[in-house]
């Protein structure tokens, strides 16, 4: 059962989403709307960075964010002091300024509309790529370009429709506040983090715990009352848990993460499988792909995600890791691109960067969760 639950009494108000008392996201519920990923900006443009491809660009609150050349359209190369209407896609983190882009995209359950664009596309994760990309090409509105989430299969095209012209509607009010508001203002805020959640999910959690019921009764989920939702299930356990450097496996064997610059190396061991019959390599190896899709939701991990699975001899052995692995990542609401074995035995993906990783735990390499001792492995 997919559970939210609502902590909001506090110093840190927050939310966790589980799934049959597992935890698999954590969200901050004190985001600030005009510097979270989505948020739409009048900005006005600064210093021109040649060396980075990229020009620096002013934001409403002081902040800035840097715009690379690749986001600019055809032929446009804007002026200090210009007035742009930028997206921030990735926010500002670990002293590196908010990553921007000219091309806007509005998100909804079933549809993403981008302006400027004139394609019409289906997501890939969708079961029939091809009919909804027909599907797609029908409903694209013109001067539009339009992208048919997962979500949308088997839902009516009538209320497809119907989220397509409220984007459509949205893009045209902001486009319309630009022309009149001075630079530089904020267009319109980031979506809550729970508003996204729920609008992202493939599958909405079934009901809400909260220890503050008028709070969650906006989201349309029924509401359970408990004055300590996250002690329900010992969230703040797993989540010690879930950001060690070693993290153990039901049957024993054991992942060791470690984060670097560009993204997340894991290695996967069978130290202390006791399990009787079966492959213990296949088998530990198959809970590694499950866990591990786990802990790149929760842990927020981006860039290139390099994992040593145990040496398997079977090619069919490997081709059921590779499955797994991607059937446990289908959930993930942030995009993802499993590529396969590499000539090195690595499995190698990608997980698309939106918000700062959660900090990893020291730990010793043989400990149990104690903290790891000066000189040991530094934080993500």
């Amino acid at each position: 059962m997919n559970e939210l639950l609502l902590q909001t009494r506090g110093e840190m108000p927050r939310a966790a989403l589980v799934k049959n008392r597992r935890l698999y996201e954590i969200l901050d519920l004190d985001e600030d709307a005009a510097r979270g990923a989505e948020a739409v900006h009048l900005g006005r443009a600064g210093r021109v960075m040649k060396s980075l491809g990229a020009l620096f660009v002013t934001l409403s609150g002081g902040q800035e964010g840097f715009l690379p050349f690749s986001d600019l359209p055809k032929g446009f190369m804007p002026k200090g002091g210009d007035a742009l209407v930028v997206q921030i896609r990735r926010p500002a983190a670990g002293g590196k300024a908010a990553r921007l882009s000219m091309e806007l995209t509005l998100s909804g359950r079933h549809a993403v509309l981008l302006c400027p664009g004139h394609s019409a596309c289906a997501s890939r994760r969708a079961e029939n790529p091809r009919e909804l990309r027909a599907l797609a090409e029908r409903l694209r509105p013109e001067d539009y370009g339009l992208v048919l989430r997962a979500n949308a299969e088997g839902a009516a095209e009538a209320d497809i429709r119907n989220e397509i012209d409220a984007l459509k509607s949205r893009m045209e009010a902001l486009q319309a506040r630009a022309k009149t508001t001075p630079a530089p203002a904020l267009l319109e805020g980031a979506p809550g983090p729970i508003a996204r959640l729920l609008r992202d999910l493939r599958e909405a959690p079934e009901r809400a715990v909260s220890d503050d019921e008028a709070a969650a009764a906006g989201y349309g989920l029924p509401v359970v009352p408990s004055p300590d939702p996250f002690g329900l299930y010992g969230v703040e356990t797993q989540l010690k848990k879930a950001l060690s450097r070693r993290v153990y496996l039901p049957s024993g064997g054991t992942l060791l993460l470690d984060p670097c610059e560009a993204g997340l190396v894991i290695d996967v061991n069978t130290a202390g499988d006791t399990a009787r019959g079966g492959d213990p390599m296949l088998r530990a190896n198959l809970e590694a792909a499950e866990e591990i899709a786990r802990l790149l939701r929760l842990r927020r991990a981006g860039g290139i995600v390099l994992i040593d699975f145990i040496d398997m001899k079977e090619e069919r052995h490997r081709d059921a890791v590779l499955a797994r692995l991607k059937d446990a990542l289908r959930d993930d609401r942030t995009a993802t691109e499993v590529l396969g074995f590499t000539r090195l035995g690595l499995v190698e993906m990608t997980r698309r960067r939106t918000e700062a990783a959660l900090p990893a735990r020291k730990m010793a390499a043989g400990g149990t969760g104690g903290e790891e001792p000066e000189g040991g492995e530094a934080d993500a």
